[in-house]
């Protein structure tokens, strides 16, 4: 039988490598042009890609194994454990997943395309960033906060659609919802994810209450708001997710005229990972029609990663560069000698985790001297300003992460529920602003991660105590002394322990081998709360 599992492997693996290059290839299109052509081709992509795994002939043989539990190489059982986790979503009826490609995709190119209207024109998401982030009148300010909501209206009977359709689905296949199914095939026990941000979110009240009553009061007293609520707007990103730009102005001001893309590479030279291959590749700057949003993609697992930016001369864009060619780096670095369906990372998380790690340096004052190229009484000058701004933004990610992964949960539990209420009772409680009581409307839906990568953003929360878990190794075992970048050893170290072993282990294995220890949040907790 383990001769027989061993060839279904090597075919399966030969069948679905070149569908899955050809449909990455078709995203990166679309999200670069989303025309009415470019979407059909890539709904046609998916849909050959995803009937492989609508196949019940070979899910029932896939059941007779695993009932039979066959002795098997320790490769092999990887393997057919991420073939089955595959399979499983996808045994449904076929026109039924053809439809669901099909809404995914339309709804995701809408988000790509998407254009708000703000005082007469369009605006994309950087212009209305920019107007919350250097706006003193109120509101304009709450305008340009409304604009950037406009999207959740257009796509929200869409995704409630799609939202049933999944929940329907998965409970025929015996699951509660879809989100449980996700996290079941995601290797990530609810209870316990739940449980540890139910622990986060009680360890981080005092740290973020006390933060936050600061960073309000410096905010209404820079943009003339002392009498006003804390209400959305008062913050340069539409969510509330983010560090906001006028309480970090000298660090924006360091990036004003700096070629982003050099510094890109710089930090990644550094810590002995070039990325000059990728950066040929990238699609960094905006254009019409062009997707906003800024992702990593690992077109054939054999060397071909590309990445797609926004790019504007600040810390933000300085920061997601550093963050999403640290995903670039973790695909690019994958072992080749592993099997096609192992040369990824172990985990979404994982990845998320060297991204974050990454992308943390934009405020770290050691990188500001010597790769931004401070002196060291510039580097001083800010140290404190940037160490306080990376704790509070920790602080302020954190809460927000709380908040939409709580939301999504209750989305999926009871999809009929007031959501509107819902998602401003939890921004209230948990991120603590205060939400316009005139306002009832699907703002929620204008964050596209609810519709085009459903049951993931707990990956970055995890990915989060995961990156400040490895810094503590890095610096206690690697480096024998504070610091991260400018050392060849930190690529060494990252290359070996995190990116060649590939998805040979399950995700918390890899981790354990790699530090000694399965994910511990008190390595975060010491870091930031």
């Amino acid at each position: 039988m383990s001769s027989e599992i061993s060839a279904y492997i090597r075919q399966h693996a030969t069948a679905v490598a070149p569908l899955h290059k050809d449909y990455s290839l078709k995203y990166w299109d679309l999200s670069l042009s989303g025309d009415e052509e470019r979407e059909r081709a890539l709904v046609a992509a998916k849909e050959r890609y995803v009937k492989v795994y609508n196949n019940r002939e070979e899910f029932r043989q896939l059941q007779e194994w695993r009932r039979s539990k066959p002795q098997l190489l320790e490769v092999e059982e990887r393997q057919l454990k991420l073939i089955w986790d595959s399979f499983v979503p996808n045994q449904i009826p076929e026109e039924t997943l053809l439809d669901m490609v099909a809404r995914e995709t339309r709804i995701e190119n809408l988000f790509n395309t998407f254009r708000a209207n703000f005082e007469g024109r369009n605006a994309t998401d950087n212009d209305l960033r920019d107007v919350l982030k250097e706006e003193s009148v109120s509101e304009r300010r709450r305008s340009a906060w409304e604009a950037s909501k406009q999207v959740g209206r257009e796509v929200h009977p869409q995704l409630m659609e799609l939202v049933r359709i999944r929940n329907r689905e998965a409970r025929r296949l015996g699951y509660q919802d879809y989100h449980a199914m996700m996290f079941e095939l995601q290797e990530l026990d609810r209870n316990w994810v739940f449980s540890l941000f139910d622990r986060l979110e009680a360890l981080s009240e005092p740290a973020f209450v006390s933060m936050k009553a600061e960073l309000d009061a410096d905010l209404k007293r820079d943009r003339g708001m002392e009498d006003a609520p804390s209400y959305p707007w008062l913050y340069s990103d539409p969510f509330f997710q983010e560090y906001p730009d006028s309480g970090g102005e000298s660090l924006n001001e360091i990036f004003r005229d700096q070629d982003i893309e050099e510094l890109t590479r710089k930090h990644f030279r550094g810590i002995g990972l070039n990325i000059d291959d990728i950066m040929s590749r990238a699609d960094l700057y905006e254009r019409e029609g062009k997707s906003q949003h800024a992702f990593c993609l690992d077109v054939d697992r054999e060397g071909d990663v590309r990445v797609l930016c926004n790019v504007r001369k600040d810390e933000r864009w300085m920061s997601t560069m550093l963050h999403e060619f640290g995903h670039a780096v973790y695909d690019k670095f994958n072992n080749r000698s592993l099997p096609f369906l192992l040369r990824t990372p172990a985990h979404i998380l994982t990845t998320e985790a060297i991204a974050m790690l990454n992308g943390r340096m934009t405020k770290d004052p050691e990188w500001l001297e010597k790769v931004r190229g401070l002196t060291t009484r510039e580097a001083q000058s800010v140290s404190a300003a940037a160490g306080k701004a990376q704790r509070s933004e920790m602080l302020i990610f954190l809460r927000w992460g709380l908040t939409l992964t709580r939301f999504e949960r209750e989305l999926y539990r009871e999809p009929d529920q007031d959501l509107n209420r819902l998602w401003r009772t939890l921004v209230e409680r948990i991120q603590k602003v205060t939400y316009p009581p005139d306002r009832d409307l699907p703002d929620w839906a204008a964050k596209s991660h609810l519709a085009t990568a459903p049951a993931y953003y707990q990956n970055y929360i995890l990915g989060e105590l995961m990156a400040s878990q490895l810094l503590n190794y890095i610096e206690r075992e690697t480096l024998k002394a504070p610091g991260y970048v400018e050392r060849s050893e930190t690529g060494a170290y990252l290359r070996k322990a995190i990116f060649e072993p590939g998805a040979l282990f399950p995700w918390n294995d890899m981790l354990h081998r790699a530090t000694g220890e399965s994910l511990n949040p008190e390595h975060f907790v010491r870091q930031f709360v």
